[in-house]
């Protein structure tokens, strides 16, 4: 009797246990290429897992230092396997979540998301474009500091980073939360800067 529960709950595991269909972020990225892709990628509709199967995300792990218009950059790349933004997400991915500190020429701290749990630094990214990384990120919304950053290590060089900032240009901005939009200056920079990994 004991052994005909054990199978039947076995059973009723394996019918529950929904199977994982895994896909690379080669294939997403071939599919963010195409010239129809905003008509989708058929055959990854049913994939549930995007799998780094070539190591490609490695490449950025770990602690970067900069320097730029007269801010210091420190910025910490973590390899996330088989995550979900949300529990009930569909779609897991192997991706990378980025926490960041930016002080100014005095050493006073303008950003810090060191500390923030994954799911609230507002920087992580999803997929490659070619030899870049594209990550999202979000700052100060208000001022609609909000974009795509892409970062890419040199072929000759794999401890020197390149991180360049394209800020939205839509979004709806609330000059009561934002006053000195006119003056605000983006805390990442819109041209190309270099960060050394420590």
């Amino acid at each position: 009797m004991k052994n005909k529960i054990v199978y039947i709950l076995l059973l009723l595991g394996i019918i529950s246990c929904k199977a994982q269909v895994i896909g690379t972020l080669e294939q997403f990225e071939e599919c963010r290429n195409r010239p129809n892709h905003d008509d989708g990628c058929p055959e990854l509709e049913n994939i549930t897992y995007v799998k780094d199967t070539n190591n490609r995300l490695n490449q950025f792990v770990g602690t970067w230092k900069g320097n730029y218009g007269g801010k210091q950059y420190e910025i910490k790349l973590e390899k996330k396997t088989n995550y979900k933004d949300e529990p009930n997400d569909a779609l897991s991915w192997d991706m990378i979540i980025g926490r960041i500190l930016v002080k100014d020429s005095s050493g006073n701290i303008i950003y810090n998301s060191m500390n923030k749990p994954d799911n609230n630094t507002f920087f992580s990214g999803y997929n490659f474009q070619h030899r870049s990384y594209v990550m999202s990120f979000v700052g100060n919304y208000d001022c609609l500091e909000s974009g795509n950053v892409f970062i890419e290590t040199r072929i000759n060089n794999p401890n020197e980073m390149t991180l360049f900032y394209s800020q939205d240009k839509d979004g709806l901005l609330n000059p009561a939360k934002c006053p000195n939009f006119s003056t605000f200056v983006a805390m990442l920079p819109t041209t190309k800067m270099t960060l050394i990994k420590q």
